[in-house]
């Protein structure tokens, strides 16, 4: 999520903190293969077994229409999240700074509220630097831009540490890596979030971060397509990049090698790029952006919004952070995050556009489709 600097938490850890340095611990040197994928890249084909799991065309609208929507809650009131979890929300984003004692068990009755087998994903911004959720419950970790100057083995090794402690508080799911190029003077850039403004250097240490994520049991989000480093804040307003013909050579090559390589979510930000979208819409809810990803990104991966409660997605086109999840679903989205004040709210749209049929239902089935695939992966829905 395109987040603003976070303050520190404060709350007890469940998990131990690692010792000074003990992000060097070594792995096995084939972990660190580069990739071979070329920039230009424009496909991928599946990677996944066939889909054997729950068929969501059997559900009820409700239901399919909770599966579509990641909520927000803030750390300090995680019975909302129970509530949005036994109403089958497909996903959970841990806001704020003031985690309650005992977090892991607060997020292990969060699991217990789901109704069902399938279980929401507990999601944070665990970027490093000023973007961290959980520093205080875990540990401070560096900015983007200080690993930047590592290299993609010592990324990985501190992802997978860190991750580590993730799981065992519950949070299954980190919105990062930013793969978003440094642009000097930027909104990205300005807090550090960027590892690099070498397209090269950004995609070897988001591959980094994922593989170092994947090995300790934790999803990550491949952020901000289709690459946020040189817009403006989009929180506040619209946001412009480069036209498509110049994104294809630069900002977008990260996210092309990621994808490609199996990144399993994507977050789409609310970005305006000649080529991509018309008349004022963002990204988010361009249907002609979305296919262009989904061409990208294959039938496989997730593609998950940034919270639409941002101005740039909602407000600057005159409508509210409740009706932008129908639009961002509409126009190709698989899961729209719903940060405003109920996403509960955020679901009920959803269904009412489902029950109309103004949301598709066969393209509905098929977003669910691809999120239960990947929780089946993850642990958190059944199989078969």
């Amino acid at each position: 999520m395109l987040a603003l600097a976070v303050v520190a938490l404060a709350a007890a850890v469940a998990a131990p903190t690692l010792p000074a340095g003990a992000e060097q611990a070594s792995v096995p040197a084939s972990a660190h293969r580069a990739s071979t994928i070329a920039a230009g890249t424009p496909t991928v084909t599946s990677t996944t077994s066939p889909y054997a799991g729950p068929d969501p065309s059997t559900w009820t609208t409700h239901r399919l229409a909770a599966q579509l929507v990641f909520s927000c809650v803030d750390l300090g009131n995680l019975d909302a999240a129970r509530r949005q979890a036994a109403a089958g929300i497909g996903g959970i984003t841990l806001l704020g700074s003031n985690p309650p004692k005992h977090l892991r068990a607060k997020l292990a009755a969060v699991r217990r509220a789901a109704a069902t087998a399938v279980l929401p994903f507990v999601a944070s911004d665990e970027e490093g630097g000023s973007v961290q959720r959980l520093r205080e419950v875990i540990y401070p970790l560096p900015s983007a831009r200080t690993m930047g100057g590592w290299a993609p083995a010592r990324v990985r090794r501190t992802a997978h540490d860190y991750a580590l402690r993730m799981r065992r508080l519950g949070v299954r799911m980190d919105l990062a890596p930013v793969a978003d190029l440094a642009v000097r003077g930027s909104y990205i850039d300005e807090l550090g979030r960027a590892f690099s403004a070498d397209p090269d250097a950004v995609a070897a240490r988001a591959r980094a971060w994922r593989l170092g994520m994947r090995g300790a049991g934790v999803a990550t989000v491949l952020k901000h397509w289709p690459g946020h480093g040189s817009a403006t804040n989009s929180h506040t307003g619209p946001a412009r990049v480069a036209p498509l013909a110049d994104l294809e050579g630069h900002d977008l090559v990260p996210f092309q090698r990621e994808l490609a390589d199996g990144a399993p979510v994507v977050m789409v930000g609310h970005l305006l790029s000649r080529g991509l979208t018309t008349g004022g819409v963002p990204t988010s809810e361009s249907p002609r952006a979305l296919r262009y990803l989904r061409q990208s990104a294959g039938p496989d991966t997730v593609l998950l919004t940034d919270s639409l409660a941002m101005a740039a997605a909602s407000s600057s086109l005159g409508i509210s952070p409740v009706r932008a999840p129908v639009r961002a679903l509409r126009a190709g989205g698989d899961w729209a995050m719903a940060c405003e004040a109920s996403p509960l709210r955020a679901v009920a749209a959803v269904r009412r556009a489902l029950d109309s049929g103004s949301l598709p239902r066969q393209q509905a089935d098929a977003s669910a489709r691809r999120i239960l695939a990947l929780k089946a992966r993850w642990g958190l829905a059944p199989r078969s």
